[in-house]
């Protein structure tokens, strides 16, 4: 997507993902010029840009960074240097994960990880607090479902990081996959525990984080297994299946995870694939073969092709509408989403979360 064709008037903030932490933590990218085009446009329509630093592949190298002053100073250096050199309206950090392991050759330190991320950010707030106009430069964090971990478990009390930081997008996403044992929602919105999206809001909000400084994380996008039995002859949205990950849409292919070194499909259907390619139509319904089912349990819609076996759980505008409603109700800070490139050409999904500004 250019980055002239980004919908501004409907959106309020643009994370430009993702800058990379090196082994030496200075965060790098190598895509100057289209960011400062981002930059550029969204400014002429008051949108802020932050930079995204981090993510599944980039988080490396966080927890030797945050731990050690030199490494924090670097890290600092670096981002400092990008907000001005590119006019940036602040930083997001998102950490996968402080104090547990994500992607599978991360460095973490469960003991001392969220207490030295908490340092890591005091520190970035006063660097940017010195730079002219300072205090209106943002600082976000892209969290997990749910708070951080600490030495004894999950922490029940993030207040500290409130101080510092404006606001956190929780990733209310990506809760079930091929790492599970039967299909479930990518993206649920209640549920039977707290990982779901309602169990995210609420947990960040017992451990003291400000509701109307969370937004909630919304995927524009579907995840697709290939199941051991046929979807259409149960209600249930949980069935076995095979754990090689079928490939995606159109635009999926043989991945590599840096750390694992192994070639697998993402399995990944962009929303807008998923129309284009004819599993849905205009109206949301499913095309032949394809049945379109909707999960009261979770609340979210999901697909199933029974001449394949394919199961996608995904969100569409029936269920972004309920996440919406609930963010309004829980008076929350607002929504965000992954990615926007994934929408309908007609932006349909985005459509629907504007309702969350009124």
């Amino acid at each position: 997507m250019p980055p002239e064709a980004i919908p501004f008037d409907k959106v309020t903030h643009v994370n430009y993902a993702f800058s990379i932490v090196t082994p030496d933590f200075r965060p790098v990218f190598e895509t100057e010029y289209l960011l400062n085009r981002v930059v550029r446009a969204a400014h002429a329509k008051n949108v802020k840009v932050l930079m995204s630093i981090g993510g599944w592949t980039g988080s490396q190298y966080f927890s030797p960074l945050a731990a050690s002053k030199q490494g924090r100073r670097t890290f600092i250096d670096g981002a400092i240097k990008m907000v001005k050199d590119s006019n940036l309206d602040g930083i997001d950090i998102d950490w996968e994960y402080p104090g547990r392991l994500g992607s599978s050759c991360n460095i973490f330190d469960q003991q001392n990880d969220t207490k030295n991320f908490l340092t890591l950010l005091r520190e970035l707030r006063q660097a940017l607090n010195a730079l002219p106009n300072g205090n209106q430069l943002e600082i976000s964090l892209a969290t997990r479902i749910v708070p951080f971990d600490g030495s004894d478990g999950i922490l029940k009390d993030v207040s500290e990081f409130s101080k510092v930081v404006d606001f956190i997008n929780v990733m209310a996403y990506d809760i079930n996959g091929s790492w599970g044992d039967v299909t479930g929602a990518n993206a649920p919105l209640i549920g039977k525990d707290e990982l779901t999206y309602e169990g995210g809001a609420q947990a960040w909000i017992n451990a003291g984080f400000p509701a109307q400084r969370i937004n909630m994380g919304i995927p524009f996008y579907g995840r697709s297994l290939i199941t051991k039995t046929d979807m259409t002859q149960t209600q249930s949205m949980a069935a076995p299946f095979h754990k090689k990950v079928p490939a995606g849409d159109r635009d999926d292919g043989l991945w590599t995870d840096p750390c694992e070194k192994v070639a697998a499909y993402s399995g990944v259907w962009k929303f807008k694939n998923m129309r284009e390619q004819g599993l849905i139509g205009q109206d949301g319904q499913a095309r032949s073969p394809w049945v379109r089912k909707f999960d009261p349990e979770t609340r979210t819609p999901w697909l199933f092709n029974p001449e394949t076996k394919q199961f996608i759980s995904y969100d569409d505008k029936e269920s972004l509408k309920l996440k919406v409603d609930y963010a309004k109700q829980k008076d929350l800070g607002g929504v965000m989403l992954w990615a926007l490139n994934q929408d309908s050409t007609d932006f349909e999904l985005l459509d629907v979360l504007q309702e969350v500004r009124r």
